[in-house]
C-alpha cells in the first residue's frame, strides 16, 4: 500500500489519522472474510481430529476382524532348556511328551595343522570342489593352479558370488600352524558337503576330516525326537512341519528324557484383544462429544456417525451361537460407553470359543467387520469426511480469491484517499496563506487601525 503521508504540510490537516480510520471501515467487509475463513479452517482441523480417531477405532476393529484374532496361546514346556514351544493360531489344545535325542548340526571340516606359509597347488589343474547336498549343481571349485596358502582358499571361497552354501574360517594355533575349517550353512543331512579334488591335489593334501560325532555317517547330521512314542528326524532344530499349528524349538539334546509340552488357550490375551473392541468404541464416542461441544457444535456428521454405530449394535449377528455382543459380556451403561465383564466373557469362551470369534469376526455379520466397514464409509478416499474436508477447503479457497480481490481494492482506496485528502490539505494551506496575506494588507489600509 502507499505510504501515508504526515500531517498536513500547510493546514495542520491530520491526512494521517483520517484516512486510517476511513480505512479501518473500508477493512471490515476484508475481516469478516478473514474470521470465516478462520471458522472454516478450524473445522477443518476438527474434521482431521475425528479422522484420525476413525482411523484408531478402524485399526482397533481390523485386528478382531479375522477369525484366527482370539486364537492367542499359551505354550508351555516342562524343560525349556531342552525344548522350546511356540504356537500359532492353528494350533489346538493338547499336550504332548516329547524326547530330544539329537540336535541337528552344520556339517564341519578341519584340515590337519598346516604352517601358515605352506602353499598348496600351483600346476596347471590343481583344485578343489566342495559339493553342499546330492544336487551336483550346489558345487564351488576352487582353482588352486596359481598355488594357495590357507588363508588364500579362505578367501577365495567366502567371497565367490556361487557359493552355493558353504564358508571356511582359518583357526591360528601355535607355532605358526593353522587350521581351515569348511561349515555348511546350514544343518542337516541335506546340506552335508562333499570333497572332490583335481590334478595333484587329493585327499591326503588337507587331510580334511568331519568334526561332527557321527563316525562317518551323514544322517546323523539331522535333528531327531521323539514325540509321543513316534521317532522324527529333521534337517533343522527349528520343526514346523510334525504338530499343526506348533513349532518345537530345540536347544538341547537330552536322550531318554522326556519332556512335557502344554498348549492352552490365552484367555487373558483374548480379554485384553475384547477390550480394546470396547476401548476403541468408547474412544470413538468421547472424541464425537468433545467435538461437538467444540468446533463441530450441531455439525450434522457427528449424528450420522452415532447413528451408525448404534444400527450396528442393534443389529443382531446371525449364523453363530451368539448374536449380542451382551452375550459375551459387552453391554452399553447409562452414559452411553461400553463396558465388558470379565465373567461374563470367561464363560462365553468356556461354552463356545468358536462362537465368540465368530461374534467378531465372521465375514459380513461380525460386529468388528462391520464397525470396520462403516469406518471405511466414514474416512475412505470417497467418504463422508473427505467429501466435508473438500467442500471446506473450497470455500476456504474462495474466500482466499476474494481476499486477495479486496486488498488490492483497498490498496487502490487508500491510494485515493490520501490523494485526495492531501489535496485538501494543500488547498486549506493555500487557503489560510491567502487568508493571512488579505489579513496583513487590510491591516495597513488607512483607517484600519482607528
Amino acid at each position: 500500500m502507499p505510504a501515508i503521508s504526515s500531517a498536513g504540510i500547510g493546514s495542520g490537516l491530520d491526512v494521517q489519522g483520517i484516512v486510517s480510520q476511513l480505512m479501518a471501515i473500508e477493512r471490515q467487509p476484508l475481516q469478516r472474510l478473514q474470521f470465516k475463513q478462520g471458522q472454516l479452517e478450524t473445522q477443518i482441523s476438527a474434521y482431521g481430529q475425528l479422522k484420525s480417531t476413525l482411523s484408531t477405532f478402524k485399526s482397533a476393529m481390523d485386528e478382531l476382524g479375522t477369525l484366527d484374532a482370539l486364537k492367542v496361546f499359551t505354550s508351555s514346556s516342562s524343560n525349556p532348556n531342552v525344548i522350546d514351544i511356540t504356537a500359532s493360531s492353528n494350533a489346538n489344545l493338547a499336550t504332548f511328551d516329547v524326547e530330544v535325542v539329537r540336535l541337528a548340526e552344520n556339517h564341519k571340516m578341519a584340515s590337519s595343522e598346516i604352517l601358515d606359509t605352506t602353499v598348496f597347488g600351483g600346476a596347471a589343474g590343481d583344485s578343489l570342489t566342495i559339493q553342499v547336498g546330492s544336487d551336483v549343481a550346489n558345487t564351488i571349485t576352487i582353482d588352486m593352479s596359481g598355488g594357495m596358502t590357507l588363508q588364500d582358499i579362505r578367501t577365495a571361497l567366502n567371497n565367490d558370488v556361487t557359493n552355493p552354501g558353504v564358508h571356511a574360517t582359518v583357526i591360528n594355533g601355535d607355532n605358526n600352524n593353522q587350521k581351515i575349517v569348511f561349515t555348511a550353512d546350514d544343518s542337516g543331512t541335506d546340506n552335508a558337503l562333499t570333497l572332490s579334488y583335481g590334478g595333484s591335489i587329493n585327499a591326503a593334501t588337507l587331510n580334511l576330516q568331519t568334526l561332527n560325532n557321527i563316525g562317518g555317517d551323514t544322517s546323523l547330521l539331522n535333528a531327531e525326537i521323539v514325540v509321543d512314542g513316534f521317532n522324527i528326524t529333521r534337517s533343522t532344530n527349528n520343526i514346523a512341519d510334525v504338530i499343526s499349528g506348533v513349532t518345537l524349538n530345540l536347544i538341547s539334546a537330552s536322550p531318554g528324557t522326556t519332556n512335557t509340552l502344554e498348549i492352552n488357550r490365552d484367555l487373558e490375551s483374548v480379554e485384553a484383544s475384547v477390550q480394546t473392541f470396547a476401548d476403541a468404541y468408547n474412544g470413538l464416542r468421547s472424541s464425537i462429544k468433545t467435538l461437538r461441544n467444540g468446533q463441530l457444535e450441531a455439525d450434522s456428521s457427528l449424528l450420522s456417525i452415532e447413528r451408525s454405530m448404534l444400527s450396528v449394535l442393534n443389529a443382531p449377528a446371525t449364523g453363530g451361537v451368539f448374536s449380542t455382543l451382551s452375550e459375551v459380556g459387552l453391554t452399553l451403561q447409562k452414559d452411553g460407553t461400553m463396558s465388558l465383564s470379565s465373567s461374563d466373557l470367561k464363560t462365553a469362551l468356556q461354552n463356545d470359543f468358536e462362537g465368540v470369534s465368530q461374534l467378531f469376526a465372521a465375514d459380513t455379520q461380525g460386529f468388528a467387520n462391520r464397525f470396520s466397514t462403516l469406518a471405511d464409509n466414514w474416512i475412505g478416499s470417497n467418504g463422508l469426511l473427505e467429501a466435508r474436508t473438500d467442500g471446506l477447503a473450497s470455500r476456504v479457497d474462495d474466500l482466499v480469491d476474494r481476499q486477495f480481490t479486496l486488498e488490492r481494492n483497498l490498496e487502490n482506496v487508500e491510494a485515493r484517499f490520501i490523494a485526495q485528502f492531501s489535496a485538501l490539505d494543500a488547498l486549506v494551506g493555500q487557503l489560510q496563506g491567502t487568508s493571512q496575506f488579505l489579513t496583513s494588507q487590510l491591516a495597513q489600509l488607512p483607517g484600519a487601525g482607528g
